[in-house]
C-alpha cells in the first residue's frame, strides 16, 4: 500500500537547504523535502552516504525505482480511501475552527489525495 516504506541503501546527498535535500538514488537525482523520509532513514545533509526511506506513494508520485509497483487496485483503494481522510478532515476543521491540529491532518490529508490523484491519472492514460 502506498504508506508502505521503500528503502534505498548507498544514497549520496548532492546538496540541502532548509526545505530539503537532492540526493542520488541509483543514477536518479531526486529532491526529497525534509518531511517526507520515513523511519530509518540515515541521510540528511550533503556528503552524507548511506539509507533513505521513503512512503511508497512518493517514490510513485516522483517515478523512483521501486522495486513492485502498486497494482492498479491499490491505487484505486488508495485514491478512495485518500478521499475519505479529506472529508473526515474537512469535518473536523469545520467542528474545530483555528484548531491547528485539525488543519494540519487536512494538509496532510489533501497532499496524500494530490499524490493519489497524481498516481491514478498516469496510471489510466489522464492529462494531470
Amino acid at each position: 500500500m502506498p504508506e508502505t516504506p521503500v528503502t534505498y541503501e548507498d544514497v549520496e546527498v548532492l546538496h540541502d537547504d532548509g526545505l530539503g535535500f537532492t540526493c542520488l538514488i541509483g543514477n536518479d537525482r531526486a529532491f526529497i523535502g525534509k518531511y517526507v523520509p520515513v523511519n530509518g532513514t540515515t541521510v540528511h545533509r550533503k556528503g552524507d552516504r548511506g539509507r533513505l526511506t521513503l512512503p511508497r506513494w512518493f517514490v510513485e508520485q516522483q517515478g523512483l525505482p521501486i522495486p513492485q509497483p502498486m497494482t492498479d487496485p491499490e491505487v484505486d483503494e488508495w485514491f478512495a480511501q485518500a478521499q475519505l481522510r479529506v472529508l473526515v478532515a474537512r469535518d473536523a476543521v469545520e467542528r474545530l475552527p483555528n484548531d491547528a491540529a485539525s488543519e494540519a491532518a487536512l494538509s496532510r490529508a489533501t497532499r496524500e489525495l494530490a499524490a493519489a490523484m497524481a498516481i491514478r491519472a498516469r496510471r489510466h492514460g489522464t492529462p494531470r
